[in-house]
């Protein structure tokens, strides 16, 4: 009886040792990003390194980097390459050769997408800066791109691309007393195929990145469907939509318009919006607002100091008045992120590369 249990208990070490040695890989294990053979969208590759210091780490991963598996190619065009790097407090800059220029649109964004989600893993790695020549590079509009982190990047694996957009975006996200709603900007880059006010959705229902705001849905919430027409964007989501988030104050009008006010001030084009729930509009959402009407952008949500002299509004419907124009000042019109010559470098003073813009 004594040597069985003996046995029973070494096997049981052996077990949990195991269990604790995948669990150890698992945490350790990197996924390095490469691109599929037609150059539309990134692929993705786990792998367990070596290495023990910071910059055995760096060598291991960027030589990863250049010898894709099988069936998949580097994001690393010929003639592009890695001149060196810097860790920062808490971002880490990765400088580029000058033939990162001639790169095309398509290609400079999977490559800066490959790096910053590769890199980004690394521990006390929060965000990546892309150098070339040790200068820093604007978007298509003159400015600085600031440091980014995997959350930068919208929908690079899925679907391919024929080109990447940059936009920044104006989320409204309600405050703490559920009925005020407070700006969040976020910058992000997205793919050509997707569109802007879907993406803005799915920024809203990933929450805010600001403490003290709550959240309008729960991650749970489906967009089932999308359309354009005359200016006016409407939605369709599932009815997980019309059920208020746990321990959520936020009044129903509230959350509503944190979608208006979000597409209507990122997006020019757009002047209202509608709601459905499972392809209904004829129905209460969250049994107090008509859903069967048009919703413009509505500033007297917005605080005191940010609305002015903006008197309480209540909602109406298209029949009963104008759809009221969003202010366009805060509005920002997507760009591409890189256009043939428009990456421009510029000598930023980012000693600390904190990701902020000097």
């Amino acid at each position: 009886m004594k040597k069985k249990g003996i046995i029973l208990l070494t096997l049981l070490a052996a077990l949990l040792l195991g269990g604790c040695t995948k669990k150890a890989d698992e945490e350790n294990e990197y996924t390095v990003y490469y691109v599929n053979t037609e150059g539309t969208r990134l692929t993705e590759d786990r792998y367990m390194p070596v290495a023990a210091t910071f910059d055995e780490l760096m060598a291991e991963l960027l030589d990863k980097l250049k010898q894709p598996p099988s069936g998949e190619a580097s994001a690393l065009k010929s003639g592009v390459t890695v001149e060196g790097y810097e860790r920062g407090i808490d971002v880490l800059r990765i400088d580029f050769s000058q033939s990162y220029y001639d790169l095309s649109n398509t290609d400079e964004v999977l490559l800066r997408a490959a790096i910053v989600k590769t890199f980004s893993q690394i521990p006390g790695v929060a965000k990546v800066m892309i150098t070339v020549g040790s200068e820093q590079l604007r978007d298509a509009e003159g400015q600085p791109v600031p440091a980014m982190d995997a959350s930068s990047f919208i929908d690079t694996k899925e679907g391919g691309i024929n080109s990447y957009l940059y936009a920044k975006l104006s989320l409204y996200f309600p405050d703490a007393s559920g009925k005020k709603l407070e700006q969040e900007t976020r910058t992000l880059h997205y793919s050509s195929n997707m569109v802007l006010e879907r993406v803005i959705i799915e920024q809203l229902i990933a929450g805010s990145e600001e403490k003290g705001r709550q959240a309008i849905f729960s991650d749970e919430v489906k967009i089932q469907n999308m359309y354009i027409k005359n200016g006016v964007c409407t939605v369709s989501f599932d009815a997980e939509a019309n059920r208020t988030p746990t321990d959520s104050t936020v009044t129903p009008e509230a959350a509503l318009y944190a979608v208006v006010n979000s597409i209507c001030a990122t997006c020019d084009d757009i002047t209202g919006v509608q709601f459905e729930i499972e392809g209904d509009a004829s129905v209460r959402f969250r049994d107090e607002v008509e859903l069967d009407q048009e919703f413009s952008m509505n500033r007297s949500y917005l605080p005191d100091d940010e609305t002015g002299t903006a008197q309480e509004e209540t909602v109406q419907t298209e029949s009963e008045t104008e759809p009221q124009m969003a202010s366009k000042e805060t509005a920002q019109q997507t760009e591409q992120v890189i256009d043939q010559g428009s990456v421009v470098g510029v000598d930023p003073s980012i000693a600390d590369y904190t990701g902020e813009e000097s």
